[in-house]
């Protein structure tokens, strides 16, 4: 009998808009990272479809957002790329062992410390802002020692610029 009480509507109405929903998470946040690791291992779309409950036009569209292309092509070269190319193959063998029940629980648990162990590798890796600063500093000292056209200086330092906005932008 709640109407004998005001304010018991109110605070009960409250009370229910302040409890917040826990945030239901997407098929991008649950397995967007484990698609564009085994896509960095070589694995086609349509493989990463059959291993993973995503649509091949989803797989297409993050593909595309996600520059997976560019990403795989510096995988040989780029240390945080080649981690992930790492961690999308110990995913997908540490899989197919699990789905055939080959997996003992310490081995499953050495496999975890590795994906670890390359988690902290990656992110250890060259600052690539911090580098092109000291790189951009350096050839700004070439440019200054050899290049006198106040013009080509102006295009140059526009290009520049163009570069560290994309720096910025690629976070």
């Amino acid at each position: 009998m709640f109407w004998r009480f005001p304010g018991f509507f109110r605070i009960s109405l409250d009370i229910m808009t302040a409890i917040k929903k826990p945030k239901r998470q997407g098929k991008r946040e649950l397995y967007s990272d484990d698609a564009r690791s085994l896509f960095l291992a070589g694995k086609e779309l349509e493989e990463i479809g059959a291993l993973l409950p995503v649509a091949l036009q989803t797989l297409k569209r993050w593909q595309q957002e996600g520059q997976w292309e560019d990403k795989r092509r510096q995988v040989p070269v780029s240390p945080r790329w080649l981690g992930e190319a790492l961690k999308g193959l110990l995913r997908e063998k540490t899989g197919n062992l699990l789905a055939r029940g080959d997996l003992k629980p310490q081995e499953l648990d050495e496999l975890s410390k590795i994906i670890t162990l390359i988690d902290r590798l990656c992110s250890q890796g060259v600052d690539i802002r911090a580098a092109a600063l000291e790189v951009m500093d350096r050839f700004s000292d070439f440019l200054r020692s050899g290049v006198t056209d106040q013009e080509e200086i102006q295009r140059i330092s526009h290009r520049v610029d163009e570069f560290f906005r994309q720096l910025e932008d690629e976070g």
